[in-house]
């Protein structure tokens, strides 16, 4: 059967399977854009809450790469001519005071879309482990994305990537703030990032996952205010230590609820089918 990958409204009958093969070979370890780090965070986050059914059943899914690679990976092929059309699944635009649902509605290429399409994917043992590997890859990471407050943005300034900032002496843009590496620490490994973070109690792990997608859509949004409150002055706006605080704490919030939000997700697409976090916690950490 011919290989195949996504197009504007499904899939793509006939792209080479060598090359997607190689494509995979030269996945580099560190690179993409939450950032590499905060989508290796959330990945790490993800690892601990699995089950153990779960686990089994994604290794051949993975290639002997880990979780937290699948995670950059999506990011890594953007640039590929092949990939062009994944840009427009990262993200959804939506005005001030606008509907998600309607916006979402308006083209089949945005994140709650693409998300919806992979998971279905994944989910769907009478496929490939090919196309379920790539499915896995574009869930782990779109599951992160969702959770990044400028990737529910607005259409005008590009998520805050027209928002010129200044962190200290390096110019930037809020969407990169954002994504997290400007906000890392230095020398602090993402594994060592998410072993530091505030671990949820049972009953907040349960509530965060029987949210849904679009619940964390519409978290994004609320955070919009959050985001955009920014010192006065022109253009690079100068962060204040306070706002990187901020958003510092928000960030590893939202980094933890999309690792447990993940691992509920693959516990029931490929799982046993309940989400295991609340009996890990109670036991010995995976991380």
């Amino acid at each position: 059967m011919p290989s195949a990958v996504y197009g504007r409204a499904g899939l793509v009958p006939g792209f080479p399977g060598a090359l997607l093969a190689a494509i995979f070979l030269a996945w580099p370890p560190g690179a993409g854009a939450f950032g590499p780090s905060g989508h290796r965070v959330a990945a790490h986050v993800a690892s601990r809450y699995l089950c153990a059914e779960t686990r089994e059943a994604l290794r051949p899914l993975l290639a002997g790469r880990t979780l937290a690679d699948a995670g950059i990976w999506p990011d890594t092929i953007r640039r590929d001519p092949d990939w062009q059309r994944s840009k427009p699944w990262h993200y959804l635009n939506v005005p001030d005071g606008g509907s998600i649902a309607r916006e979402a509605a308006r083209s089949p290429d945005n994140v709650l879309a693409a998300l919806e399409r992979f998971e279905r994917e994944l989910g769907d043992p009478r496929l490939g482990a090919e196309q379920r590997g790539i499915a896995l890859r574009f869930v782990v990471h779109l599951a992160a994305d969702l959770h990044q407050p400028l990737h529910i943005g607005r259409a005008e300034d590009r998520g805050g990537n027209r928002v010129a900032v200044r962190v200290g002496e390096r110019l930037t843009n809020l969407h990169a703030v954002w994504d997290g590496e400007v906000l890392r620490t230095k020398g602090v490994a993402p594994r060592d990032w998410a072993r530091a973070l505030r671990w949820p109690a049972a009953a907040e792990l349960a509530r965060w996952q029987r949210s849904a997608p679009r619940d964390w859509a519409r978290e994004s949004l609320a955070l919009r205010s959050q985001v955009y409150a920014l010192p006065a002055g022109p253009e690079p706006v100068a962060l204040t230590p306070d706002y990187l605080a901020g958003a510092r704490q928000l960030l590893d919030r939202r980094l933890l609820e999309a690792g447990v939000r993940l691992a509920g997700r693959l516990d029931r697409l490929v799982g046993p089918g309940t989400p295991c976090a609340t009996a890990v916690a109670a036991g010995r950490p995976n991380l």
